[in-house]
């Protein structure tokens, strides 16, 4: 049975750190913010935008 790697031998302790991933939660509160706010912001303009022309009937 032959075996074939596509991808070069790396030192096991860096394959290792490479599949660890921290997840968002494990972040500090603070900077959850930073990442999501970005996103919010754009959200309310684009709200805040579509509704300029909208009038109450």
């Amino acid at each position: 049975m032959h075996t074939h790697s596509l991808t070069p031998a790396a030192p096991a302790g860096s394959a290792r750190r490479a599949r660890v991933r921290r997840s968002l939660l494990a972040w500090p509160a603070w900077l959850r913010v930073l990442a999501v706010l970005p996103a919010v912001a754009l959200l309310w303009l684009a709200v805040a935008w579509a509704s300029l022309e909208a009038a109450p009937w």
